[in-house]
């Protein structure tokens, strides 16, 4: 990257993926630039196939203006998604669109060696399915906490035997692509973000249930926001007060409100049964779901007291009648937990893209990293480590 124009191509073709259809002028307005800086940039992001011209706006007066899209099979990432029970793999196009996908099961718990293994697999096979072989590069979305800065995975309650174990540096090396590495959490936000309702909102909280974890993801002014050690938003380890401990269990909201905590709690099959007891109102279970949103209702007002947000959105791998049922209870609960006075409350969303946000987003860590630039080329605090790869978006 070269400091502001880079940056700027960057930021124009942000505000035409988020934005298309829209003309030079009103990209202009999104970016603070003249028209004629922008007619420059976008000629350059034309030549460089990312973006077309999709033609002249239906006008009644004046010279209507050219409206500009991004160009979908201009060029092509993989996105790798590493959870606690499989690995996803996808080729995504630039308007993400899932163009080969494939999901892989982990062996219980899973070994730093069992998932290196399938994630170079993967990562090869998703290289043969690429149109025009030659993907940009590749995004891994892991669980965590991760150390940005090495690539590694530290340690996490629902694995065993890791212990800062590196993965984008070996994977980037067998598939020869530059590999860029983030928690999968926040993964899920950019992609929520990218391709979701996210895009509506300036400052949100994604909140993603996994197969066993629950996590977040913050967005601030319209930006991943990270935090002094690059994992924040850890919104499964608030600490909560449930009225009925669980004896040797740390009161973590994920402990509580999670998949872990549902097959604990109501059994290993509960997933599987979940829709059908949900309509046929079983008791236990709505039992269960009346405490989890009583929980899950307080922390999302605590969170929202301290940031004033547009919005949180939820979603994840759990079924959507889960996460529906969850959060028609939380909203009963609402006006409960708001402090008096409190006029705008963030919206509650449950996320229209469900499983598929993990592994959008990332295989959008190889343009997001682009965008999380500065004017001055200087890191926002967003994705600053990738491998040693060289690629890119407007490499």
């Amino acid at each position: 990257m070269s400091n502001s124009r880079d940056f700027n191509r960057a930021r124009v073709f942000e505000v035409i993926h988020l934005f298309e259809p829209v003309s030079r002028s009103e990209i202009a307005q999104h970016v603070g630039l003249t028209t004629a800086s922008i007619s420059y940039i976008v000629a350059e992001l034309l030549e460089l196939g990312y973006v077309i011209e999709l033609g002249r706006r239906t006008s009644s007066r004046g010279q209507p203006a050219i409206e500009m899209g991004v160009a979908a099979n201009s060029a092509y990432t993989l996105g790798l998604h590493f959870s606690h029970e499989r690995i996803r793999g996808a080729v995504v196009d630039l308007k993400g669109n899932i163009i080969f996908d494939i999901v892989e099961d982990l062996p219980r718990p899973p070994t730093p060696a069992a998932v290196m293994k399938s994630l170079i697999r993967i990562g090869k096979l998703l290289k043969q399915e690429v149109p025009n072989g030659k993907p940009l590069a590749a995004g891994l979305a892991s669980v965590g906490p991760i150390d940005l800065v090495q690539g590694s995975v530290t340690q996490t309650a629902f694995t065993t035997d890791w212990d800062n174990v590196q993965l984008r540096q070996p994977l980037a090396e067998a598939l020869n692509l530059p590999v860029y590495m983030d928690n999968n959490a926040t993964v899920a936000a950019i992609g929520e973000f990218w391709y979701g309702m996210g895009r509506d909102y300036r400052n949100f909280l994604h909140i993603t249930f996994f197969g066993n974890g629950l996590g977040g993801g913050l967005f601030l002014d319209r930006r991943v926001y990270r935090g002094a050690g690059l994992n924040a938003a850890e919104f499964g380890h608030l600490l909560i007060h449930p009225q009925k401990p669980v004896k040797g269990v740390v009161p973590y909201l994920e402990n509580y409100v999670s998949g872990y905590a549902l097959q604990r709690d109501l059994g290993a099959n509960i997933l599987a049964e979940i829709s059908e007891r949900i309509n046929t109102g079983e008791k236990t279970l709505m039992a269960w779901l009346d405490m989890a949103s009583d929980l899950f209702a307080k922390a999302l007002v605590s969170v929202d007291h301290m940031l004033n947000l547009d919005a949180i959105i939820v979603g994840g791998q759990l079924p959507p009648e889960f996460i529906r049922a969850l959060l028609q209870g939380v909203s009963t609960r609402l006006d409960d937990y708001y402090m008096p006075g409190w006029s705008e409350r963030a919206k509650l969303r449950q996320c229209s893209n469900g499983d598929d946000n993990a592994v959008l987003g990332a295989a959008t860590l190889p343009i997001y990293d682009v965008l999380a630039l500065t004017a001055h080329g200087t890191g926002t605090g967003s994705n600053l480590y990738k491998s040693d790869a060289e690629g890119g978006l407007m490499q």
